[in-house]
């Protein structure tokens, strides 16, 4: 898409720490900072194969 790190964090409203941290691949980010750069990005993240009977026991 052309934009810089420092671009794509403030359109995303995130630090730009936060985009370094994010391309070397830090295990432990923000999911909610993610999804953010990755609506900038025109993206989607889709959940398959969970059903209702899938659901972890509460015992």
């Amino acid at each position: 898409m052309g934009l810089t790190q420092s671009e794509l964090a403030l359109a995303a409203g995130v630090g730009l720490r936060f985009m370094v941290d994010l391309e070397a691949g830090k295990p432990t980010l923000s999911l909610g900072h993610v999804l953010k750069v990755i609506h900038v990005l025109g993206g989607i993240v889709a959940i398959h194969g969970l059903s209702h009977d899938s659901r972890p026991s509460n015992n």
